[in-house]
């Protein structure tokens, strides 16, 4: 089914695991606000990687399923990558099944159809068609408010991923400007205009510590024409999303940890390693670099090119 059927989906109240199908990381988080509405009551909902899920004792989830929250809300868990749920906790999962108006919901979320095949027999089956191009161009249309042929444009050359389209977007309402629309010519000058980086290539230079290819990135791109102050606040992005990364992944897994920040599912593995790299301190200073040279290129005239050598130095050292 489409996303917008989930929506609409029926549940029977009386389940209490499901198993759901959808290998969009983006709409698994939009899903999470569906999931609240499929059930009455007040319902908080998290979600945890399967190893941490297998880790809680089963004794714990039944006290949970029974237990009505009078005072407190319900709980929906999402567990990430289901596929590797041990199989005596299945076998548990299908007891819990059985339990009458139960405070605990739990999502088993899997990233294709095969992997349903063993969970499907036990739990009700949600699988969500995986987005076409021509849908994710309708997606952002709908969402963003882009034109038909700009839409379109954007899928051809960033691809379908949600999350990354999500982000393209943000640097492109950055860059033409707030109320202003986007156009296919901020899209060849934003994301496409030069052969010597492409459109990931600062966020994996910063991540992965690697000064120099930083440093080659903005140089092009100052060469290119762009305005220093576009440039500052793509590195400030970045630098945003490994302070939220730093923060969950000493306890999440690499796709978790990149869903929390907002970062595309294949670049998951770098990111949560390149959070690794950073020490705290590190990151806290480097806020103040970014505030500092926020500041020089509002109220001075200095050397772009070389403050921001300085502070790529001071942000990756």
């Amino acid at each position: 089914m489409r996303f917008a059927d989930f929506r609409q989906h029926r549940l029977k109240p009386s389940d209490s695991v499901f198993a759901f199908v959808c290998e969009d990381d983006f709409l698994v988080d939009e899903s999470r606000a569906v999931w609240k509405d499929k059930f009455e009551g007040n319902w908080s909902i998290e979600k945890m990687p399967v190893r941490e899920f297998d880790e809680i004792p089963f004794s714990q989830l039944m006290d949970d399923a029974l237990t009505p929250s009078l005072f407190s809300q319900s709980r929906i868990i999402l567990v990430a990558n289901a596929e590797k749920l041990r199989k005596a906790r299945v076998q548990e999962l299908e007891s819990l099944q059985t339990v009458e108006r139960s405070s605990l919901k739990i999502v088993l979320i899997l990233t294709g159809i095969k992997a349903a095949e063993g969970l499907s027999r036990s739990f009700p089956l949600i699988a969500v068609d995986p987005l076409k191009p021509p849908d994710c161009a309708k997606w952002i249309m709908d969402r963003h408010g882009l034109s038909p042929d700009v839409a379109r444009y954007l899928v051809e050359n960033v691809g379908s991923d949600l999350y990354t389209l999500t982000n393209e977007i943000e640097k492109l309402q950055i860059f033409v400007g707030p109320g202003k629309p986007i156009t296919p010519r901020a899209v060849d000058e934003l994301i496409l205009r030069s052969e010597q980086y492409g459109p990931f290539d600062l966020d994996d230079a910063i991540i992965a510590r690697d000064y120099r290819r930083a440093v080659t990135v903005v140089g092009a791109m100052l060469s290119d024409g762009a305005d220093p102050l576009i440039v500052l606040s793509r590195i400030v992005r970045v630098w945003r999303l490994l302070f939220i990364g730093k923060g969950v992944a000493a306890r999440q897994g690499p796709r978790e940890v990149a869903a929390i920040a907002g970062i595309p599912s294949f670049k998951a593995g770098d990111f949560a390693a390149g959070c690794k790299k950073y020490e705290w301190k590190q990151i806290a200073a480097g806020f103040h670099q970014l505030l500092n040279l926020d500041r020089a290129l509002k109220s001075s005239n200095p050397d772009i090119e070389a403050s921001f050598d300085m502070m790529l130095w001071k942000l990756t050292r």
